[in-house]
């Protein structure tokens, strides 16, 4: 006689239940497979602050889309709040400034006095024309509030940009504007007229403005909010923008280290 099928020696109450277990645990086991799938299709990628953020996690701001994104960040040099959000910006710009058109512009009047009007045409210079250094100079900067440290230590052409600095203040009267208190805002404030055309396009009315293709954008002040906002607006996100920043909010005014969110401006 032939060896039997295990199911031959069970009485049919029995195989019937055997059946049934065996049922439901293919059935789980289908599932889990599943849901692995699922889980491991959804794009995880490690932090550089020790988290993990999913494709799913990533923020949708509601900004137009494009295939190269224009970022204007509007702020005052010296505005603790402009600040903020310019080291909340500079890991985002180092990370996409290939793939998007990213730039620092100057709120059409300065609350800070000379300091401030004079290091807003430095860093202008220097993005313009020292692309390459821009990066370094604006990070020292805005943690140390040292020009000359940071121009040394960043290995910016000091000559190249004094000879810029001289023309952009012949060209816009920007030491005029701040000598002629005549034409100061509200009669306190010197007015800084070098991006004044996109000043007036945008409505801009205090440090910091952020302006992403076209249109006003609220953004926590944290690097890998600055980062999600700029790769929400591509039609299609390039790679770069797997890498995950610091989720942690840039602090206010000079100096590294993190600090609290906050909506507050220089206005």
């Amino acid at each position: 006689m032939g060896t039997k099928n295990f199911f031959d020696n069970l009485n049919p109450k029995s195989a019937l239940i055997v059946g049934v277990v065996s049922g439901v645990l293919v059935l789980c086991t289908i599932g889990f497979i599943v849901m692995l799938g699922m889980f491991l299709s959804e794009k995880t990628i490690a932090s550089q602050d020790g988290g993990v953020i999913t494709a799913a996690e990533v923020k949708d701001f509601g900004l137009p889309k494009t295939e190269k994104p224009t970022i204007e960040l509007f702020i005052m040099t010296h505005c603790p709040y402009g600040l903020q959000m310019q080291k909340a910006y500079l890991p985002a710009y180092d990370l996409l400034k290939d793939k998007a058109d990213m730039q620092i512009k100057f709120v059409y009047y300065a609350m800070h006095g000379l300091p401030e009007v004079q290091e807003e045409t430095r860093q202008y210079c220097i993005q313009k024309e020292q692309t390459d250094k821009y990066f370094a100079y604006a990070d020292c900067f805005s943690k140390t509030g040292d020009t000359e440290t940071c121009l040394t230590a960043t290995g910016v052409d000091e000559a190249k940009m004094t000879a810029c600095y001289n023309k952009t203040d012949e060209d816009y009267g920007v030491i005029a504007s701040y000598e002629d208190k005549t034409s100061w805002l509200s009669g306190r404030y010197p007015l800084y007229p070098v991006h004044n055309a996109d000043n007036e396009k945008y409505g801009v009315q205090g440090s910091p403005t952020l302006i992403i293709n076209g249109e006003k954008a609220s953004v926590d002040r944290s690097p890998e909010m600055f980062k999600q906002a700029v790769c929400s607006s591509f039609i299609n996100p390039p790679e770069e923008c797997n890498t995950v920043l610091s989720s942690a909010p840039a602090s206010a005014g000079f100096g590294a280290g993190a600090g609290t969110d906050t909506n507050a401006s220089c206005e």
